[in-house]
C-alpha cells in the first residue's frame, strides 16, 4: 500500500509537473509564492517564539520538523546554521533539484521573517538535496553581516 498524499506532496507534485511542461520560466513564480507562505508563517512564529539569533531560529525550526515527523538537526559553524533534513515534505526526491531550490524559498524567508531580517538579508546555500538523489537535505543560512 503506497502511502497516502498530504497537501505538500501534493503541491510538490504540481510543481514538478508545471517544471517539467514549462522548464525554468515556472521557478520565479514558485519562488515567489512559497517565499510569500514562508513570509507569512514566520512573522506568526516569530511572535510566537522570540527568538533573537539565527541559531535560536533554527533551533525552532528544527523542533517545528521534527514535531511534523520531517526528521531534521542542525549545527552552528560560525556565523552559518546548517541545518538538515532526511524527509522532503514536498516528496522532491529525486526530481528536480531546480523545483527544490524555488520551494526553499519559503525556508529562507520563514527565518528571515522570524529574525525580523530585512529583504536579502538572509543567505542560503542548499548543499545536499534530496531532489538530487543525496541520501539528505542540507542547507546552510547565514545573516549578513552589516545587516544583522
Amino acid at each position: 500500500m503506497s502511502q497516502r498524499s498530504t497537501m505538500q506532496t501534493v503541491a510538490g507534485k504540481l510543481c514538478v509537473r508545471l517544471y517539467q511542461e514549462f522548464g525554468d520560466a515556472v521557478l520565479p513564480i514558485i519562488r515567489e509564492v512559497y517565499g510569500a507562505y514562508g513570509q507569512e508563517l514566520g512573522q506568526a512564529f516569530g511572535a510566537k517564539w522570540k527568538v533573537k539569533t539565527l541559531e535560536e531560529a533554527a533551533q525552532a525550526f528544527v523542533a517545528l520538523c521534527n514535531e511534523q515527523g520531517l526528521p531534521s538537526s542542525y549545527q552552528l559553524f560560525g556565523d552559518r546554521v546548517t541545518v538538515t533534513g532526511h524527509k522532503c515534505p514536498f516528496g522532491l526526491d529525486n526530481t528536480y533539484r531546480p523545483v527544490c531550490e524555488a520551494l526553499m524559498e519559503m525556508d529562507r524567508q520563514m527565518l528571515r521573517a522570524i529574525l525580523g531580517a530585512e529583504e536579502n538579508c538572509l543567505e542560503m546555500a542548499i548543499e545536499k538535496c534530496l531532489a538530487d538523489g543525496d541520501s539528505c537535505c542540507q542547507g546552510s543560512f547565514r545573516l549578513l553581516p552589516d545587516k544583522e
